[in-house]
C-alpha cells in the first residue's frame, strides 16, 4: 500500500512541523531543567534557585503551549489540502466513466477518505516529532549523563521494530475488517436506495434484521482487529516503561553510591520518557489511520482502472452552418456475462438537424444505443462520426440530480441564470425553481431532465438524446414535449427512444431494433420513409404544474442532543461505565508513575540502603505495567460499547427512514440516506468516545490527585487547582468560545461534501455526457475548501484550549515549588514528597487534554445527534405503536374484500393545505380503482396514505369496513403491497430481487419465479441467460433495460400475497403491445385482490368493471385551494 500523498503544500507543512517539533524539544528541556533545579533549590534551601526555576518553568510552559497550538493548526491545514487532492483525483476518474459500483465508490470517496484525517492530522506530525524530539532531547541527556543516554540509545530502536512487527501481523485482520466495513456500507446504500420497495413489500423488518446481523459481524471483526492492533500500543507502552525504569534504576543506584548528583539524575529521569513518547504517539496514530489507508488503496484501484475507449468522433466540419450529420458504422455492444450482443452491426446515416426514432421492444437495445452516443456505454466494435463529446445534451430514462434546488440543477447546464429560467419555463417548472430536486415526483423529475437538455442546446449542444422523454408525464405534458422536439428540428440533431406513437411520429427516420426488424435506419436519404409519419399534435393549453414538496420540519430543542446521547449509550451502559473506570485508573496509574519516579530519585539522592528503595522500584514497575494494561483494556471495552451502540443506532435510523422515507423523497435518496445511515452514524460512533469518556476520566483523575495532595500536603492544593481548573474548566471553555460553532459548521459542511460527492457518483454518466464534469469538479472543490476553512477554525480553537491545558499543568508544577519551599525548609515536608508533588501536575496532562478535546468536539456531536433525532424519534413512536411485530408470520394475510375512501383529505407535513379533499371511492375484491390526473395532482400522495405513511387530515379510509386508524401497523403492512413508479432493483440476482416479495417462511420456489417472469413477458429473456435466475442485475438493475426493470418490479408485485396491491405506472417504459399484454396478465394474476392503479393512460388501463378516480387540481403545496375528486365508473 502506498503512502498517502502529502498534497501541494506538503514540503512547507513538514518544514513548519519540524521547526515546531524542535521548539517543543527545547520547551521540554527547559521545563525539565526548571523542575530539576527547582526541586534541588527547595531541598538545599536556595530561594533564588527555585524562584529562577519558577520563571524558567513558566517560560517553558508558554513555549510548549504555543507549539501545541500551532502544531494542531498546521497539521489540520495539511490534512485538508492533501485529502482534497485525493478526492479530486477520485472524482475525476469516476467522471471519466467505466461503470463503477455506485455504493462502493460512494463509500470510498466519502467516509473512506475522511478516515484519512487521522493519518494527516496525527501520523504526519507524529512522524516529524519522532524524527526530531528524541534526537534533540537525547543530546541533552548525553550532555548530562552518558550512561542514561546509552540506555536510551539501546532501547529506543526496539520501539519502531516491534511497531513494525505488530503492524505486519495485524495487516491481514485490518484488511478483513475494511472489507467487512465496505460490504456493510454497500449494504446500507443498497437498503437506502431501495427503501420504497422494501416498505411497499412489507420487508422492512426483515431487512432491518439483516442490517443488524451485518453490523454485528462488523463489530466482532473490528474487535478482533483491535485486540491485535491495540496489542501494538501495549507492547510499545511496556517497552517504553521498562526502558525508563532501567534508566531510573541506574540513576538511583548511582545516586545511592554517590556517583551522580541529584540535579543530573532528575534531568535524565524527566527527559528519558520524552524520547519514547513520540513513538507511542506514532503507533497509536498509525493504527487509528488504518481504515483511511485501506480506503486509499481502494481509491487507487478505482483510479487505476482503464478508461473505456470512446468510439465517438466529431468528424469533418459541415459545409454549411448547422448541426453535423450522424454516421454510425458497424456498431456493436456486448454486455459482460450475456450470451448475445446487445447491439450488432448497427448502421445509420442521419442528416444534420433531423430527428431519428429508435424503436423496438423492451430490451432490444434502444437505451444502449443512446448510451453509446452519450459516451456512457462502451462499444466493442464500429464507429460513430458527427458527435462532438462536448456538444451533447442527454436526457436519460432515470434522471439523477446533484444540486440543491431545481434552478441550480439547470443552471449547472446553462450559460446563464436567464437561460436556466427560460428552460424551466418551457417545461412548466418555473414555479418549482426553488424546490429540492429530491422532492420532485417522477413526472416533475422527467421535466427537469428535459429542462437541462434545453439549457444544453441553448448553450451550444448539437446533438440531443432523449430516452423515453414522455414517461411519467400526463397527456398535456407529453404534448408539450412533442411540441418542443418538433420545434428543435433543424437546430439540432435529435435521437430519441420512445414507446409512444405520438412521439415516434415526429421522426424523420426510424431505426428498428430487435426481432421486429433488421437494424437499419429507415427514411431520409437512402432509406424508405418512416411508415405512418404524421405531424405531431400540439396542445396550446397545458395543465398547471404541480407544486413544491413540504418544507422541512422545525428544528429540535436544545436538550434533544443530550436525550439522544443517553439513548445512544443505553444499549451498553455497564461497558461504558467500565471503560470510564478503567480509563480513570489508567490515568491515575500514569500520574502515580510520574510521582513515584520523582520520589524514588530524590530518596535515592539521600543515599539510603538499597533495600529501602525496593518497594518504590517495584511500585514504579507496577504503575508502568498497570498503566499499559489498563489502557489496553479501556480501549477494547470502550470500542466494544460504542460499536454495540452504533449497531442499535443504525437500526433506529433505518426504522426511522422506513417510517418517514416514503413520505419524504429526499430521505429515500441514496445520498441523503448514506449521509444518515453511514456518514452521520459513523461520526457519532467516532465522537462519542472522544466526548463522553475524557471529561469523566478527567474528573475522576482530578479527584484522585486532589485526595493525594490533601493527604501529603494540603497547602499545595491551590497549586494543584491551577492544573485542574485550567485543564478541566478554562481550557475547555476557551476552546468552546474560540470555536464559535466552527466544529459544528465543519461537520455540516463535511456532510454537504459527502452528500454532493454521493450525488456526483450516482449522476456521473449524466454529468460526463452533458459536458458538465469539469463544472462538477469545480463545485466539489469549492465545497471542500469551505469545509477546510471551517476545520482550520476548529483546529485553531482546539489548539487554544490544548495550549491552555499544557500551560496550566506546567505552571502548576513550578508553583508547587513555592507551595513546598517553606515546609521543606522547616522540615515539615520531606524531600521525596516535594519531588512527588512537583511532578504530579505533569502526569495529569493527558486527561486534561482529553477534556479540552471533548469540549471542543461536543458541538459537532450535538449537531450529528440532533440531525438523527427526527428519524430515531419516528422509530421510537412506531415501536410504541407497533412493538416488535414482524412483517409477516409465514402465513398468507387475510383476504381483503373491500377498500373504501370516505371524504378523504391528506396533507403533506408542512404543506399549507391538503393535496386533495373529499375523495369518495369503493372498490371490491377483483376490481381495480384506476386513479388518473396531471403530474403532482396527488396520486402518489394517495398511495402514501394507503400505505399508512400519511394520516388523513379529513375523512378516513377503510379495509373491509374497518377504519385504517384502527388497524395495527403490522396488519396494514401485510395487507397492502406497493409497486412504485421507479421500482429499485437491488444489486443482486433476479432470484434475490423476486424473493423480496415474501418472507422467508413463505419463500417462493424457482418454478414460481420462472412462471411469474413468463407471465410478465420475460420468459424468452430468462431462457437466454446462462445463469438463469442467478443472473446479477447490477446496481439499480443497470444490466437490464428500463422495460425489463419495470417488468421485474411488477413480477414482485404478482408474487406478494397482500390483499391490496398498489400499482404506480406499471407500464412505464413499455411499448403499447407489451403494456396491453402486461395489464392483461396483471388482471389475471391479481383477480383475487383489490388493485389501485395510478396511470396517465386511462384508455389503455381501464376496464368496464373498474372504478375511476379523477384528481384534477394543482398540488396545494403551491396553490392553497384543495382539489376535490370522486370515483365514477369507467367508460365501458
Amino acid at each position: 500500500m502506498r503512502r498517502p500523498p502529502l498534497g501541494p503544500g506538503a514540503a512547507a507543512a513538514v518544514l513548519v512541523l519540524g521547526v515546531l517539533a524542535a521548539l517543543k524539544a527545547l520547551a521540554l528541556v527547559l521545563l525539565a531543567e526548571a523542575v530539576a533545579r527547582g526541586v534541588v533549590g527547595v531541598l538545599d534551601d536556595h530561594p533564588d534557585a527555585w524562584r529562577g526555576a519558577l520563571v524558567l518553568g513558566v517560560l517553558a510552559g508558554l513555549l510548549r503551549a504555543a507549539t501545541t497550538w500551532a502544531g494542531q493548526y498546521v497539521a489540520v491545514r495539511a490534512a485538508g489540502e492533501a485529502k482534497r487532492g485525493l478526492r479530486r483525483e477520485l472524482a475525476r476518474r469516476v467522471l471519466a466513466g467505466g461503470g463503477h459500483d455506485v455504493g462502493a465508490t460512494t463509500v470510498v470517496g466519502t467516509v473512506g477518505l475522511d478516515a484519512l484525517d487521522d493519518y494527516y492530522a496525527r501520523v504526519l506530525p507524529a512522524v516529524v516529532t519522532a524524527a526530531t524530539v528524541p534526537l534533540l532531547v537525547g543530546l541533552r541527556i548525553l550532555s548530562a549523563d552518558w550512561v542514561s543516554a546509552l540506555i536510551v540509545v539501546l532501547t529506543v530502536p526496539l520501539v519502531p521494530l516491534f511497531m513494525a512487527l505488530v503492524g505486519l501481523h495485524t495487516q491481514d485482520r485490518v484488511d478483513e475488517s475494511s472489507a467487512v466495513l465496505q460490504r456493510l456500507s454497500h449494504h446500507l446504500v443498497e437498503l437506502a436506495r431501495g427503501l420504497p420497495v422494501l416498505v411497499g413489500l412489507g420487508r422492512v423488518q426483515e431487512q432491518a434484521a439483516a442490517l443488524r446481523e451485518v453490523s454485528e459481524r462488523h463489530r466482532e471483526t473490528t474487535l478482533l482487529t483491535l485486540r491485535t492492533a491495540f496489542l501494538s500500543s501495549l507492547v510499545l507502552e511496556l517497552i517504553s516503561t521498562l526502558s525508563v525504569a532501567v534508566v531510573a534504576v541506574f540513576v538511583g543506584v548511582r545516586l545511592v553510591h554517590g556517583d551522580l548528583d541529584l540535579l543530573t539524575g532528575l534531568v535524565a529521569l524527566l527527559l528519558a520518557p520524552e524520547c519514547f513518547a513520540p513513538f507511542r504517539d506514532l503507533g497509536a496514530a498509525f493504527h487509528a489511520s488504518q481504515d483511511g489507508r485501506a480506503a486509499l488503496r481502494r481509491a487507487d484501484e478505482i483510479v487505476a482502472e482503464p478508461v473505456p475507449e470512446d468510439v465517438r468522433r466529431a468528424g469533418p466540419a459541415p459545409s454549411v452552418p448547422g448541426p453535423p450529420a450522424l454516421r454510425i458504422r458497424g456498431l456493436g455492444v456486448h454486455h459482460p456475462g450475456r450470451p448475445v450482443p446487445a447491439l450488432s452491426g448497427i448502421d445509420v446515416e442521419l442528416p444534420g438537424g433531423s430527428v431519428l426514432s429508435v424503436e423496438g421492444p423492451s430490451g432490444s437495445g434502444k437505451s444502449t444505443l443512446l448510451g453509446v452516443l452519450a459516451g456512457t456505454v462502451p462499444a466493442r466494435s464500429g464507429s460513430v462520426e458527427g458527435v462532438d463529446p462536448s456538444a451533447v445534451a442527454w436526457v436519460p430514462q432515470h434522471v439523477h440530480t446533484v444540486a440543491g434546488t431545481v434552478l441550480d440543477e439547470v443552471l449547472l447546464h446553462a450559460e446563464s441564470e436567464a437561460a436556466a429560467r427560460e428552460a424551466l419555463a418551457r417545461v412548466d417548472l418555473a414555479r418549482l425553481s426553488g424546490a429540492d430536486p429530491d422532492r420532485l415526483s417522477p413526472g416533475e423529475l422527467r421535466r427537469l431532465g428535459l429542462a437541462r437538455g434545453l439549457a444544453r442546446v441553448a448553450a451550444g449542444a448539437r446533438l440531443l438524446l432523449l430516452d423515453e422523454p414522455t414517461a411519467h408525464l400526463d397527456p398535456a405534458g407529453a404534448r408539450r414535449v412533442e411540441a418542443l422536439v418538433d420545434e428543435l428540428r433543424g437546430r439540432v440533431t435529435v435521437v430519441l427512444a420512445s414507446h409512444e406513437t405520438e412521439v415516434t411520429a415526429l421522426a424523420d427516420q426510424q431505426l428498428l431494433l430487435g426481432a421486429a426488424a433488421a437494424p437499419r435506419a429507415e427514411g431520409g436519404s437512402g432509406a424508405s420513409p418512416a411508415p405512418g409519419t404524421a405531424a405531431p399534435s400540439r396542445a396550446d393549453g397545458l395543465l398547471p404544474a404541480p407544486g413544491t414538496a413540504p418544507p422541512a420540519a422545525p428544528g429540535e430543542g436544545p436538550h434533544d442532543a443530550l436525550r439522544e446521547l443517553a439513548a445512544f449509550l443505553a444499549p451498553a451502559p455497564w461497558r461504558t461505565a467500565g471503560a470510564v473506570a478503567l480509563g480513570t485508573a489508567a490515568a491515575l496509574f500514569a500520574a502515580g508513575l510520574t510521582t513515584l519516579s520523582g520520589w524514588l530519585i530524590v530518596r535515592a539522592g539521600e543515599q539510603p540502603g538499597i533495600m529501602y528503595l525496593m518497594v518504590a522500584i517495584v511500585g514504579v514497575r507496577f504503575f508502568g505495567i498497570g498503566r499499559a494494561v489498563l489502557r489496553y483494556a479501556e480501549r477494547l471495552l470502550s470500542h466494544d460499547a460504542v460499536l454495540a451502540s452504533t449497531t442499535e443506532l443504525r437500526a433506529r435510523v433505518w426504522a426511522g427512514l422506513a417510517v418517514r422515507g416514503v413520505a419524504s423523497r429526499s430521505l429515500a435518496t441514496g445520498g441523503a440516506a448514506l449521509d444518515h445511515l453511514v456518514a452521520t452514524a459513523d461520526r457519532v460512533r467516532d465522537l462519542v468516545p472522544r466526548v463522553v469518556l475524557p471529561p469523566l476520566i478527567g474528573v475522576g483523575t482530578a479527584a484522585g490527585a486532589g485526595i493525594t495532595v490533601a493527604a501529603l500536603h494540603p497547602g499545595a492544593l491551590p497549586a494543584l487547582a491551577v492544573a485542574l481548573v485550567g485543564g478541566l474548566l478554562v481550557g475547555p471553555l476557551l476552546a468552546l468560545l474560540a470555536d464559535r460553532s466552527a466544529a459544528r459548521g465543519a461537520t455540516v459542511l463535511r456532510s454537504g461534501v459527502l452528500r454532493r460527492f454521493a450525488a456526483m457518483v450516482a449522476a456521473a454518466d449524466e454529468l460526463r455526457a452533458n459536458g458538465r464534469a469539469a463544472a462538477m469538479l469545480s463545485e466539489l472543490e469549492a465545497l471542500e475548501q469551505d469545509a477546510e476553512r471551517a476545520a482550520r477554525r476548529s483546529a485553531w480553537a482546539l489548539g487554544l484550549g490544548s495550549a491552555t491545558a499544557v500551560l496550566a499543568c506546567s505552571v502548576s508544577s513550578v508553583l508547587m515549588l513555592a507551595a513546598t519551599a517553606d515546609p521543606a525548609r522547616e522540615g515539615v515536608l520531606a524531600g521525596p514528597v516535594v519531588a512527588a508533588l512537583v511532578l504530579l501536575p505533569l502526569g495529569l496532562l493527558e486527561p486534561m487534554l482529553g477534556a479540552v478535546d471533548a469540549a471542543q468536539q461536543w458541538p459537532a456531536l450535538s449537531a450529528s445527534l440532533r440531525k438523527l433525532r427526527p428519524l430515531t424519534a419516528a422509530a421510537r413512536e412506531a415501536a410504541d405503536d407497533d412493538p416488535g411485530l414482524p412483517d409477516g408470520t409465514g402465513t398468507a394475510p387475510p383476504a381483503v374484500h373491500e377498500l373504501a375512501l370516505h371524504g378523504l383529505a391528506v396533507t403533506w407535513p408542512g404543506a399549507p393545505a391538503p393535496a386533495f379533499r373529499g375523495l369518495e371511492a369503493s372498490v371490491r375484491r377483483g376490481q381495480w380503482l384506476v386513479v388518473e390526473g396531471p403530474s403532482g395532482a396527488g396520486k402518489s400522495t394517495l398511495l402514501a396514505a394507503l400505505l399508512g405513511h400519511l394520516p388523513a387530515a379529513e375523512g378516513w379510509w377503510s379495509v373491509d369496513g374497518t377504519d385504517s386508524r384502527e388497524l395495527d401497523a403490522a396488519g396494514l403492512r401485510r395487507s397492502v403491497a406497493w409497486c412504485p413508479q421507479e421500482a429499485h432493483l437491488f444489486d443482486s440476482t433476479l432470484r434475490g430481487n423476486l424473493l423480496l416479495a415474501r418472507d422467508r417462511e413463505d419463500r417462493p420456489s424457482d418454478a414460481e419465479l420462472r412462471a411469474v417472469l413468463e407471465r410478465v413477458g420475460l420468459g424468452p429473456f430468462l431462457a437466454e441467460l446462462p445463469e438463469g435466475l442467478g443472473t446479477r442485475v447490477g446496481p439499480g438493475g443497470a444490466h437490464l433495460s428500463g422495460g425489463q426493470r419495470q417488468r421485474v418490479a411488477v413480477a414482485r408485485a404478482l408474487l406478494t400475497r397482500a390483499g391490496v396491491v398498489l400499482l404506480d405506472e406499471p407500464t412505464a417504459h413499455l411499448d403499447a403491445p407489451a403494456a396491453r399484454s402486461l395489464l392483461a396478465d396483471l388482471r389475471q394474476g391479481l383477480a383475487d385482490r383489490v388493485v389501485v392503479l395510478v396511470t396517465h393512460h386511462l384508455a389503455e388501463a381501464a376496464a368496464g368493471t373498474d372504478a375511476r378516480l379523477r384528481l384534477p387540481g394543482t398540488h396545494p403545496a403551491r396553490t392553497p385551494e384543495p382539489t376535490a375528486a370522486q370515483a365514477v365508473p369507467a367508460a365501458g
